[in-house]
């Protein structure tokens, strides 16, 4: 169910920004997509942050396989985001608090809750303890995560941590 419901928020992704690209929307911040205006250079970012985006980054420096995918190599993640950063912030908490491992979170909230104004292109959740680098080969090995990191349409990545519960959120 996991690699459908990823599977469903790429497709929708791709085609909300074809969507946009059609209607002359989702202008251009010169990363290539829409972006938030509250998106800094990624080296504005929490160390934890860089620490995933630099694993990331690796990742999506190469073609892989996700599965039965072949996925070309795409560029660098380049942007953190304030906003996106308490979006994933504010879901690691949640289920944290409540005891919960979902997508769609509990209290209801959306990124749109917390200002970001970017198009949200990906997430990931993890729901055991481990390193960045144990996590992010875990979603590497999961076609429908490892999909989600080569996301041609991200640029931006913010990554949270509360317990045992790790959320990664990318947006274009």
């Amino acid at each position: 169910m996991k690699k459908i419901d990823t599977a469903v928020k790429l497709i929708a992704a791709l085609l909300f920004s074809t969507f946009l690209t059609a209607c002359g929307g989702g202008g251009d911040d010169g990363n290539g997509g829409g972006g938030d205006p509250a998106d800094v250079p990624l080296a504005q970012s929490p160390a934890l942050v860089q620490q995933y985006a630099a694993l990331f980054n690796n990742a999506r420096s190469a073609a892989r396989n996700c599965g039965a995918e072949t996925m070309p190599a795409v560029h660098s993640l380049t942007e953190w985001n304030p906003k996106l950063q308490a979006a994933a912030q504010g879901h690691a908490d949640d289920m944290n608090a409540k005891g919960y491992f979902s997508h769609t979170r509990q209290d209801g909230k959306t990124v749109a809750d917390y200002g970001y104004t970017g198009m949200p292109t990906a997430e990931n959740l993890a729901g055991g303890k481990g390193s960045p680098q144990a996590i992010t080969n875990a979603w590497l090995a999961s076609p429908g995560h490892c999909a989600a990191i080569m996301n041609s349409l991200s640029h931006t990545v913010a990554v949270a941590q509360r317990g045992k519960y790790t959320v990664m959120l990318f947006g274009d």
